[in-house]
């Protein structure tokens, strides 16, 4: 039996219901209440054979047990990242150059995925440069400390202090801090003191997205070592079952949902939704393997060492089962 940790997605729920599995191999599917605690769960408990895992947490993993786990292609959780930057209202803050020299609150870890992401782009689009801010680190909506199953990165030159009594949402509602990146939405948007720093958020996102190509994931799948040493086939089969149920929910989407107005969502104009994502993107939006996110994949990397989060420039190679190169 290999134990799988993951959140139930759409991209996800086939293997959850059994309509997917990993071929030659019986699997148990096993998740948690948040992403974090799958995350933590695999490790610093090394409870699940195969499991999803930020990206970002798997590179600061490899470089203190190098080996120790084998991604595979398979990238249950995407989200492109201008809508995770929130400032407070009253900041001054009106454009990604007014952030020179800001208090900016992060959640769990200095660069997590979307954080990662978030600089990149922002770096890449209108020259940030995270060293000329100061940085907090803390929980969202409830203090907290930072993660403590992955190991914190404090790169050289950046400014980087610990919030465990307040919360960050709460912090930027107040204007102690002047913004925040956030994987999620903070409970305090939508109040007087917090906004988005690109409130219309999606054209742009779309724009970037037609210029660039690229499609960001946060979250990659894992398989620890010992148990490929064990099953030898259990990159490839693990792939292909993720595969097999993210076409499981593409095929929804494209079958019977779109038939049917996407009728099996309460979202409005979602029919509308999912026809001007296809008509963006291409009717394989969600792509899995190598090939088809090469770009994407090399400009995490790059993000990631350009950050100093990682004292050398990983390769896919390096990253990716190699008998995955192929996909």
């Amino acid at each position: 039996m290999i134990t799988v940790g993951s959140m139930r997605y759409d991209t996800t729920a086939a293997l959850f219901e059994g309509a997917a599995t990993f071929p030659g191999h019986d699997i148990e599917m096993r998740t948690g209440p948040v992403v974090p605690d799958v995350f933590a769960r695999m490790l610093r408990d090394r409870e699940f054979e195969v499991a999803e895992l930020g990206l970002g947490f798997l590179l600061r993993v490899l470089e203190e047990e190098p080996g120790a786990f084998v991604a595979i292609p398979a990238f249950p959780n995407r989200v492109f990242r201008h809508s995770c930057v929130y400032v407070h209202a009253g900041s001054g803050i009106e454009t990604p150059a007014d952030l020179v020299g800001r208090t900016i609150g992060e959640f769990g870890m200095y660069s997590q995925d979307s954080g990662v992401w978030a600089k990149g782009i922002l770096a890449d689009e209108y020259g940030f440069d995270p060293r000329r801010n100061r940085w907090v680190l803390g929980g969202l909506d409830i203090p907290m400390a930072p993660f403590d199953f992955v190991p914190q990165r404090r790169p050289e030159g950046v400014e980087i202090a610990v919030e465990t009594e307040r919360a960050l949402g709460d912090l930027l509602a107040t204007g102690e801090i002047d913004a925040l990146f956030s994987a999620n939405v903070p409970a305090s948007y939508g109040g007087p003191g917090v906004r988005r720093l690109f409130e219309d958020y999606v054209p742009v996102e779309q724009d970037w997205y037609r210029r660039t190509g690229l499609f960001p994931m946060m979250h990659a799948v894992v398989v620890r070592a010992d148990a490929l040493a064990a099953h030898p086939n259990l990159a490839r089969a693990a792939y292909q079952g993720f595969l097999d149920a993210k076409n499981a929910a593409r095929e929804h989407y494209l079958g019977a949902g779109r038939r049917l107005y996407q009728v099996h969502t309460m979202l409005p104009w979602a029919s509308r939704l999912a026809e001007d994502d296809i008509a963006l993107m291409g009717e394989d939006w969600w792509p899995y393997g190598i090939t088809a996110n090469r770009a994407a994949l090399e400009t995490f990397l790059r993000y990631q060492h350009e950050q100093g989060l990682s004292a050398h420039r990983f390769t896919i190679d390096e990253v990716f089962a190699p008998d995955l190169m192929d996909t």
